[in-house]
């Protein structure tokens, strides 16, 4: 009896792992690819079955033999692996189903990376194994499959030279295909070994409804009925009205609003009004740039269900580097790599996460990130706070979505305040109108930005100067709130410890990366729940979503939507007079400026030229503002980062892909731990229990039950010439340990991270 695994039969296997696939991609609907149908099924049959035919040769089954006898194997490596030797057998079998070439090289790199990452295509073709390759066919034991029996092995190496020789035309389509078939090989073959088989949870059927249902239960009383909730309220119905009359005419829509009117409801709400009128959507998507405001999305998600009596952990998937790592299935609650592995494959109806976890799925040559590439199909997907994105990116961004539309069945819901020209104004459908979006932006005069200026330029300050400027503003405004935000955390350090020599007696919050990102959350909270009398130093961090509301907000320079952003914190909920935004230059000890640090050339010399004639503007202006600075950006910039990525996509270049495309800067950094109360203890000594743990893959699980809580107390620390001697510090895995007693050494509780060993950026 063959075996894949101990204790499965090796026909067992590959019979669970055809069905569960093609189960899979029998529930995608509306897919278009650009071979026919039944030719793209039977070749992803034949990968589903045949993806570890290589496990019948004697070499595998000897080796599976003597690791449940737990004693060593005598045959080399190269005898044992059995994905090359499969890929070669499939590739024959998807060309006589077939006849498709393409189809049978397709079939041919999916079956022999099945257990790796993706590389150059050419690549995955080439071998020089045949001797391998033949000892091993030899070896096979086909009994159970007795349709391979007459297989020769000349035949099937000659079929594999000819196919290093197709031509392959150069297109998205082709990358598409591919990463669709692996998807399902992969996702299908690790779910059968972890489950056996899963269940699928669909989103109630009364879905459309729910925002409706929460919107009166939450905001139906006197209190609400505010000029900014009647804007907020119009806003969503307006997007209501449009959906319905649209949603038949494309599958790219745009909701521009302004910041604090309400997008993450209305988003939400147009989302599942859209899988009642198109059933064959399946999935909500709802993407974010900070892990910071997925938490904050999250907890709207859940009180949306909450109040429509549903238990949102039966539907909801909340997917980031930090999400705890448990979740729901059935009626059970699964932890650890079971539950990892739940959560990676975004099986559920509804999923939260961020743009990195989206993107890195669409554009990646890495097994665990493609897994579930299928499961974007027959999605409405939401990409909230999308001016996040590099403008470099902006046309990579386009193509990839309009084919996740044109063959995938999705829709895309762009949300914004500063809507960023990825796409023509003729391409997308606007749920908002012109006039009336113009209209909006015009009702909403929460602040006045003034531009700070001398010789008709930004004006340029030490801190010192600034400090002179600001100590005089908060001492003539005893009652307002104030927030300051700085490009670097070193200008934010110093100028928070000058406030705090003069301001004793304010309440005053300092907020960075700096900070433990348990305390940030705390302050965060504390800052939203009491802003009166706070003062508030930080970073940009502050910026997109963090829904916290201050009087008067002073702003280093930045791009023109960073700066937007910023604002937004500014009488939020317009229930104060009105604001004030004050933008400025700091210039810091060596004459450079913080900004330079931060932000790319040409976003900042077109924010510049805005700001050269005018020294104020109202907020009710900022959309025809916004709209002149991405024209400009689009005019000027360069999309030569897309088009090479676009290249490596449409010609299968995988190792490419994943060189070119950073949607965030890697910098050096390590991970510090800090031991800073009881809890972070706890955490602590469980960490190093699990380390006595032999088996890596054990000591991997254990770790996945605390994570989330763990990585609370962790700081990433840039490298850089000012950094302390670390080394002196325990390393466990990939943590540098602070324990109790030295945490005053390195880590501040009011301002985090001391100086000597931050980064200053």
């Amino acid at each position: 009896m063959l075996l894949s695994h101990p204790e499965t039969r090796l026909v067992d296997h590959l019979t669970n792992v055809k069905n569960i696939g093609l189960d899979v991609f029998d529930n995608k609907k509306e897919l278009k690819f650009f071979c026919p149908h039944d030719e793209i099924r039977n070749t992803l049959e034949t990968v589903l079955f045949y993806h570890d035919i290589g496990k019948a040769t004697i070499f595998f089954q000897d080796y599976l033999k003597a690791s449940i006898e737990k004693r060593q194997c005598e045959h080399k490596q190269d005898l044992i692996n059995h994905s090359l030797i499969s890929a070669l057998i499939t590739s024959h079998i998807v060309k006589v189903k077939t006849g498709n070439e393409f189809l049978s090289a397709l079939a041919f790199v999916v079956v022999r990376k099945h257990h790796g990452d993706l590389e150059n295509f050419n690549e995955m073709l080439t071998t020089r194994k045949k001797d391998i390759l033949q000892k091993q066919f030899l070896t096979l034991k086909l009994n159970e499959f007795p349709e391979l029996k007459s297989l020769s092995f000349k035949d099937l190496w000659d079929e594999l030279e000819e196919i290093l020789w197709i031509e392959i035309d150069s297109k998205i389509e082709n990358y598409f295909l591919l990463n669709f078939i692996f998807s399902i090989l992969t996702y299908s073959d690790k779910t059968e070994v972890i489950f056996g088989k899963l269940k699928y949870s669909q989103l109630p059927k009364d879905i459309a409804g729910y925002v409706d249902n929460y919107k009166k239960n939450k905001f139906n009383n006197d209190n609400c009925l505010s000029s900014l909730n009647r804007i907020r309220n119009n806003i969503y119905e307006e997007s209501i009205r449009s959906i319905n009359k649209v949603y038949r005419s494309g599958k790219i829509y745009s909701l521009n609003v302004p910041t604090g009117s309400g997008k993450t409801l209305a988003a939400l709400n147009l989302a599942f009004k859209l899988l009642e009128k198109e059933k064959s959507l399946k999935r909500v998507i709802y993407a974010l740039p900070f892990t910071s405001i997925v938490d904050q999305t999250e907890d709207v998600i859940k009180d949306i269900f909450k109040i429509n009596n549903t238990n949102v952990e039966d539907f909801l998937i909340v997917h980031h580097h930090l999400a705890e790592i448990k979740i729901k299935y059935n009626e059970d609650y699964i932890e650890k790599d079971k539950a990892q592995f739940l959560i990676e494959n975004w099986d559920k109806p509804l999923i939260l996460t961020t743009f990195w976890q989206l993107f890195y799925t669409l554009i990646s040559n890495k097994n665990s990130q493609l897994r579930k590439f299928h499961n974007i199909a027959n999605s409405v997907i939401i990409l909230d706070e999308v001016q996040t994105i590099p403008y470099k990116y902006w046309n990579l961004t386009k193509e990839i979505f309009k084919n996740l539309i044109d063959m995938f069945n999705c829709r895309v819901i762009f949300l914004t305040a500063t809507m960023p020209l990825i796409f023509q104004e003729e391409e997308t459908l606007p749920l908002i109108s012109k006039d009336r979006r113009n209209e909006y932006f015009s009702l909403f005069s929460r602040y006045k930005l003034n531009v700070l200026k001398e010789n008709n330029a930004i004006a340029r300050f030490s801190l010192d100067c600034l400090y002179e400027i600001a100590k005089k503003d908060v001492k003539q405004n005893a009652d307002k709130s104030f927030l300051f935000v700085f490009n670097t955390i070193n200008s934010s350090l110093i100028f928070y410890d000058k406030l705090k020599k003069e301001f004793c007696g304010k309440d005053l919050v300092y907020l960075s990366t700096n900070i433990l990102p348990i305390k940030r959350k705390e302050r965060i909270k504390e800052i939203k729940n009491n802003p009166s009398n706070k003062i508030v130093v930080s970073t940009q961090l502050v910026e997109a979503g963090v829904d916290i509301d201050l009087d008067i907000v002073y702003r280093d320079f930045a791009p023109l939507d960073s700066i937007v952003q910023s604002a937004g914190r500014c009488n939020r909920s317009n229930n104060k007079k009105k604001g004030r935004v004050v933008l400025f230059k700091i210039k810091n000890e060596k004459g450079k400026f913080d900004h330079n640090y931060i932000y790319e050339g040409l976003s900042l010399t077109e924010t510049e030229n805005l700001f050269l004639s005018r020294s104020y503007f109202k907020e009710s202006e900022l959309l025809i503002i916004i709209n002149e600075y991405y024209e400009k950006i689009k005019q000027n910039s360069s999309q030569d980062d897309s088009l090479k990525i676009l290249e490596s996509i449409k010609n299968l270049d995988y190792k490419e892909i994943q060189n070119k495309f950073k949607l965030i800067d890697e910098i050096p950094s390590f991970l510090m731990f800090f031991e800073i109360n009881n809890e972070a203890s706890n955490l602590l000594k469980y960490f190093k229990s699990i380390f006595s743990i032999s088996d890596k893959f054990d000591r991997k699980a254990e770790f996945l039950k605390i994570k989330s809580k763990f990585y609370q107390y962790v700081l990433s620390v840039r490298y850089s010439i000012n950094t302390i001697n670390y080394t002196s510090f325990e390393e466990i895995g990939n943590f540098k340990i602070v324990e109790r007693d030295f945490v005053q050494d390195i880590y501040d509780y009011e301002t985090g991270l001391k100086k000597e060993l931050s980064n200053f950026i």
